[in-house]
């Protein structure tokens, strides 16, 4: 029996969904890191202003760091194995999985605004940034934050 009355089929059972939504998110942070990492080597990119400049250096950080956060439970659950440690691990793997997801929205949105900015500049740049991240903001966290509130 685990910690906190869960059987290890119910937490065998959460951790399989776990890996599931990894799944889905690690090839998209992928490509944008990919993307990322080309960037400069493009002709274009030596035209970058400053401002563009800092927010391709966040947004390569953020999507850096999600990878990390979406690989974090794989170190952890290697590292553990058979240790019988499943609940930490997965309260551990979930805050990772929210963090992360807080940086790929960051990675995207600066994302969106470099490409925005070098391709119509203000004031698309600003409305259609604004508009993604708070797209991100209200069906990522938003909606099931307020689900999760009428459940209670």
């Amino acid at each position: 029996m685990a910690k906190k009355g869960r059987t290890k089929e119910e937490l065998d059972r959460e951790w399989g969904e776990l890996v599931e939504e990894h799944r889905l998110a690690m090839p998209g942070v992928q490509v944008l890191f990919a993307f990322l990492l080309i960037l400069p080597f493009q002709n274009r990119f030596e035209r970058l202003t400053a401002t563009q400049e800092y927010v391709y250096f966040a947004a390569l950080m953020c999507a850096t760091i999600a990878i990390i956060l979406l690989i974090t439970p794989t170190a952890f659950h290697r590292i553990q194995w058979r240790r019988q440690d499943k609940e930490a691990l997965l309260q551990m793997s979930t805050r990772a999985a929210i963090a992360a997801t807080v940086f790929i929205a960051a990675a995207m949105t600066a994302s969106v605004f470099l490409i925005t900015d070098v391709l119509f500049g203000e004031p698309a740049t600003v409305v259609v940034s604004c508009v993604v991240a708070a797209t991100f903001v209200l069906f990522w966290y938003a909606f099931p934050l307020y689900r999760r509130s009428k459940d209670r």
